[in-house]
This record gives C-alpha cells, sequence and structure tokens, in this order.
C-alpha cells in the first residue's frame, strides 16, 4: 500500500474527502497551528486574504483530485502569487529572492499531497483492522533522506503500537518517508517480521516541529485512550486564537436581552419554530440559501467568508435526544435560546476558533465559538453558540448559558 506523490494511479477517494473537509483558516506563520489541527484547517502562512486561500485550496484540491504535477500546480501558484504580491509587501519582497517562488510552491505541493496521501492509506487500512495488523516505516533512502529516518527504514511493528503515535510519516517538511500496512497474511506466511521499537514512543528528537502526531489518529478518533486525562483536551494554539478556557470577552456594551422562544420538549415543534425565525430573519438576505428544513449563511469573520450551516432538528435532537432517548445534557431550556442565536449569528459579541483533541480517541476537531453578551442593567447574559467544523462547513451544533461572569469578561465555563 506505497502510496504516490502525483496521484496518477488512480486518485484516492479517501484522500479527496480528508482534504475536503478541511476549514480554511488564515495563519501569519506556518507554526501558528501546532500538530492534529492541520488534519482540520487549510492554511499557507501569511495568506490572509480570503479569496488568496481559497485560490490556493482549489489549486491543492485539484491536485489531489485531479492528478496535478507540480509543475502544474506551480504554475498556478504563480498566477496566485500575483495577486498575493500586490497585496503583501512583504511577500512581494521575498517573491523576488532568487527559487523562493520555487521553494515555496513545492513545500505547499508536497505538503498537502503528503498528508492527504497519508490519511488516505490511515482510512483504507483502519477500515479493515482484522486483515491490516502491522504496519512498516518506509524510508526512501535517498541522498537528501535524513540519516534518522533511514536507520528507521524497516521499522514493522503493531498498528497499534504508540510508537505509531508519534512517528508515523510524513515526519517533517520535505519528508517522503511512508507507512506502509502490512496484512496478517504476510505476517503469517513469514514475508513480513515483527521488529524492536528503534526509539522510545516519546522520542521526537528526529521529527520536525509540529509533525510529532500520528495523522490517522487525528483523523479517524482511532486512537485507544492510554492516558487518564480528562476526555477532552484543548490544544495550545501559540496565541493566534485564545484557549477557550481562559478566553475573556468583553461584557462593556451587551445587545438588548431578546424575547425567549417558546419552551417545548418537543423536537418537531422546536424545529418548527426555529425554522420560521430563520426565514423571517435572513429570508431575504442574498448570502443565505434554504433548502427543505436547513439554512447556509455566508457569514464573514475577519475578512474570511465561511458556510454556516443551521438544520434545527439536529439542533433540536442534541438538544433533547440521544438515540432516541433523553441526552444525559438533557435541557429543554435551550430550546427556548432561538431569538439569541440569531440575534449572535447577526452581530456577535465575539468568535473564536476552537480547536480540540480528546486523549480518549486522539480524534482532533475544530469548532467556531460564537458569543452573544445579552444584558439589561447590571445583569449580564453570556451565552456560548457552538458551530462544529464537519465536512468542510460550519454547522450548528449546541449552546450553552456561560455561567461565570469576572469584570475583565468571561472565563472558566467555555472550555
Amino acid at each position: 500500500m506505497t502510496k504516490r506523490m502525483d496521484f496518477k494511479q488512480g486518485a484516492y477517494k479517501e484522500a479527496v474527502d480528508y482534504f475536503k473537509q478541511k476549514i480554511n483558516l488564515p495563519t501569519k506563520r506556518w507554526n501558528d497551528l501546532e500538530g492534529a489541527m492541520h488534519t482540520r484547517a487549510f492554511t499557507v502562512a501569511g495568506a490572509m486574504r480570503d479569496d488568496i486561500l481559497s485560490d490556493f485550496r482549489n489549486a491543492v484540491d485539484r491536485a489531489i483530485e485531479k492528478g496535478d504535477s507540480l509543475q502544474d500546480f506551480r504554475n498556478n501558484f504563480y498566477d496566485i502569487a500575483k495577486k498575493w504580491r500586490a497585496a503583501d509587501p512583504s511577500f512581494d519582497a521575498k517573491m523576488d529572492k532568487p527559487k523562493y517562488g520555487a521553494w515555496r510552491s513545492k513545500v505547499i505541493y508536497q505538503t498537502n499531497m503528503a498528508t492527504a496521501a497519508a490519511a488516505a492509506q490511515e482510512r483504507q487500512a483502519r477500515a479493515m483492522p482484522d486483515i491490516f495488523t502491522h504496519a512498516k516505516y518506509i524510508c526512501q533512502m535517498l541522498p537528501g533522506s535524513r540519516e534518522e529516518h533511514k536507520a528507521w527504514n524497516g521499522t514493522v511493528l503493531p498498528v497499534n503500537d504508540p510508537w505509531w503515535e508519534k512517528h508515523s510519516p510524513p515526519n517533517g517538511f520535505g519528508c517522503l518517508c511512508e507507512k506502509e500496512f502490512i496484512s496478517k497474511y504476510e505476517m503469517e506466511a513469514g514475508d513480513e517480521h515483527e521488529t524492536k521499537r528503534p526509539t522510545t514512543p516519546e522520542n521526537t528528537a528526529h521529527i520536525g516541529e509540529n509533525w510529532d502526531y500520528s495523522i490517522g489518529d487525528a483523523d479517524s478518533g482511532w486512537l485507544e485512550e492510554r492516558k487518564a486525562e480528562d476526555e477532552w483536551n484543548m490544544v495550545s494554539q501559540n496565541g493566534l486564537w485564545e484557549d477557550a478556557k481562559t478566553m475573556t470577552v468583553d461584557t462593556s456594551n451587551p445587545m438588548p436581552v431578546p424575547t425567549k422562544s417558546e419552551y417545548t420538549e418537543d423536537i418537531k415543534k422546536f424545529s418548527d419554530n426555529f425554522m420560521d425565525r430563520l426565514k423571517e430573519e435572513f429570508g431575504k438576505n442574498p448570502d443565505a440559501e434554504f433548502n427543505d428544513n436547513s439554512m447556509t449563511l455566508i457569514k464573514d469573520f475577519g475578512g474570511f467568508k465561511y458556510p454556516i450551516y443551521v438544520n434545527p432538528t439536529l439542533v433540536g435532537k442534541h438538544f433533547l435526544t440521544k438515540d432516541g432517548k433523553k441526552n444525559k445534557e438533557w435541557n429543554p431550556k435551550r430550546t427556548q435560546l432561538i431569538n439569541y442565536f440569531i440575534e449572535t449569528l447577526k452581530t456577535p459579541s465575539d468568535y473564536r476558533f476552537q480547536f480540540q483533541k480528546s486523549a480518549k480517541t486522539g480524534k482532533s476537531s475544530i469548532s467556531l465559538l460564537l458569543i452573544g453578551v445579552f444584558g439589561n442593567g447590571n445583569k449580564i447574559k453570556p451565552l456560548k453558540f457552538v458551530v462544529k467544523g464537519i465536512g468542510g462547513r460550519l454547522q450548528m451544533w449546541t449552546a450553552y448559558r456561560t455561567d461565570e461572569v469576572l469584570k475583565e469578561g468571561i472565563k472558566g465555563s467555555l472550555g
């Protein structure tokens, strides 16, 4: 199960699916996102405009889906770079340096192709856990290959060995190493043999910064629980987005408190009420599209446009039931927050993108937190609406009352 960088042998459907579920996010530096965050976000360091980042995404998407070569991508890169150079003097200066464009286009192409291919192979193999029981570290043994990675070549370990958690390739920019999955039949026939770990699982000395994670674990949530930590752990974000556990919001200018919507424990009634209000508020908005019992609103956040998908029935099921039974967090009072959500969606008091990593599953997720601060006099009511990144779009998921309001803002209950 070796992968090809140009996908000329036929595009992996799993690679296409993996890439399409990412959310576009602006980043100033290459290390603004850590490790597993990259499985949920598409970034090009320094590309801080929606149209430029979208152009790059389309070019990468085409490379993965249609099999564009590096030269094909490079041609697209230079076309996009003209727009970027006109908008960003610092990038314009970089492009004046000899070979910078060739180097930068290769990094973007190679990084996205390699990680998409790795994710695709992981998805394929993990769909057949009874067949693919082991994995083998393959170094291309090229003149430019890292000596340490050459030493790992041929390592064969069970797919659930802890060593793969941090050493699953690629293991750095320009790393062409692969993780080849091995069937139980190959092991039983003696074609492959299990080896010792070349390093301890925790030793990441020869792995690039922010490459010490398993794409498969972060992507699929397959990793079994091995840590005695809380199920959900916030991942540090290097200051680009505030950690939601300590997030603060300005409460000095609250919005007027809207009328509560009707209290109900009936999903259909809640859904109908929610849909009626969405049509009242956004029915004439050219950025809103209605389909059956849902709405998709294109919303601008910091110069980037995101599709916000709202399905009232799904929200109602989340509030009230789980597999036809009462949700363990069952709280029908949240059915009264329809008007609060609408006002927050129109003009949020604040917003943050939040990454989460589950210590139980290894799964990485991304959400947009929309904060609405409402108040009459000295009484402040801050609310958090969670819009979850699913399949490349942001979907309204849940809502919470934030319990603690401090002088400097909201703290503690947003995690």
